[in-house]
């Protein structure tokens, strides 16, 4: 009797494990990714960062077999152009260096693939609306300027389309990928259940 308690107890206990990898109302997804950064309007760069994404989806109401989610998303990164240029026999250079920072209102739609028998992994997609800063710095060493790059300093509309996958591996951690145009055109990453 002992044991048939304790198996039942422990079958309860795996598949609540598993149901917790859902996305739905009043449940919280945090994710950090990395990816390819864009290029936006800068047609000349000699290198930068990759992108860097921080994003939270809020299960917020059950729609047919998936969540609606409600979050958003900050992103961050870099890109620089380098280059020498000579006058009088000396050697000088300049730099242009640019500074992207994205804040993202994310709306989205949830499916979990425990309806197709696959519990561990969930699929979405959405929009999000948001803000583009970009800051630009430019530096040189020598005397005479060299033509500047072109200087888009300020805040700029940011539309974001997106589709994406999460494989949880473990109750509350998922690696996931995710497409669409942001800060990133790919983004790969983790995502943990709060």
């Amino acid at each position: 009797m002992k044991k048939q308690l304790f198996f039942l107890c422990a079958i309860l206990t795996f598949n609540g494990l598993l149901k917790s990898q859902e996305m739905s109302p009043g449940t919280n997804f945090f994710s950090i990714g990395l990816g390819p950064s864009v290029n936006y309007w800068i047609n000349y760069y000699s290198g930068g960062t990759p992108a860097i994404r921080l994003t939270l989806d809020h299960g917020y109401k059950k729609a047919g077999p998936g969540t609606i989610t409600l979050g958003g998303s900050l992103g961050f990164f870099t890109k620089y152009y380098k280059s020498t240029y000579y006058d009088n026999g000396y050697a000088y250079t300049y730099k242009s260096n640019w500074t992207f920072v994205s804040s993202v209102f994310r709306a989205g739609y949830y499916y979990n693939l425990e309806e197709a028998d696959i519990k561990d992994m969930n699929v979405y997609g959405g929009l999000g609306l948001g803000l583009l800063y970009e800051g630009y710095k430019f530096t040189h060493s020598g005397p005479n300027h060299p033509p500047l790059m072109r200087d888009n300093s300020g805040a700029h509309f940011l539309m974001n389309l997106y589709l994406g996958a999460q494989y949880f591996f473990s109750p509350k951690t998922a690696i996931y990928l995710e497409f669409g145009y942001d800060i990133t055109y790919a983004t790969i990453g983790v995502t943990f259940k709060l």
